[in-house]
């Protein structure tokens, strides 16, 4: 009598047990198709300081917007990556004006191709740690805090300030992941089981 008085937990536990495995399964695959279909795209500050702060979202303004209009109806990753290669020193041009527009001396560099990154939250989307395709523009030193974004899938213009990329914008991730994949890396918080949180979240 007593063995089955405990069956119902150890059914529970079980059942948490297989979900955080099935989970972290399917994150995984999540980050493999991620990774092979997106574009992060970083500014770095030539400092901390509030003016090259300012100066790195200037910077990021007229790039994103110059990008935008020349690759909005681009369908894949690989055509965002040919253009990015082929009008690197374009994109330069575009920051180097707007630097020297506002009295700074700083040159601008930049690099593109394949790093390793942690977990970033963007919005409500979370980019599972590994290695992505980025393309980043340096200010001057390049000492400061980067400002990073989305380029592909085009999520750049996403006001993640509200905490919540628009529906309209996770469309695009849907072309790439399953159903399963694709709410592994949405921030849905359990309410009353909050311990899976951070279990779920666990190396």
């Amino acid at each position: 009598m007593r063995t089955k008085k405990y069956v119902p937990y150890i059914v529970l536990f079980l059942g948490i047990i297989s979900f955080i495995a099935f989970y972290k399964m399917e994150n995984a695959g999540a980050t493999s198709v991620l990774a092979k279909n997106t574009i992060r795209f970083h500014v770095r500050a030539n400092s901390d300081t509030v003016v090259d702060q300012n100066l790195k979202m200037k910077v990021k303004d007229a790039v994103v917007n110059y990008i935008y209009k020349q690759t909005g109806d681009f369908a894949s990753a690989k055509e965002t990556s040919l253009f990015i290669t082929q009008n690197n020193e374009k994109i330069k041009n575009v920051a180097q004006k707007v630097i020297d527009e506002n009295g700074f001396d700083y040159t601008v560099t930049s690099y593109f191709g394949t790093d390793s990154f942690p977990d970033k939250t963007y919005g409500d989307i979370l980019y599972p740690k590994g290695e992505y395709t980025s393309y980043t523009l340096y200010i001057g030193k390049g000492e400061g805090h980067n400002w990073w974004c989305v380029l592909y899938p085009p999520l750049c213009f996403v006001d993640t300030s509200t905490g919540v990329v628009p529906d309209s914008s996770k469309e695009r991730l849907k072309e790439y992941l399953t159903y399963t994949q694709y709410h592994t890396i949405v921030r849905y918080k359990f309410k009353y089981l909050t311990f899976l949180n951070k279990l779920i979240s666990a190396e």
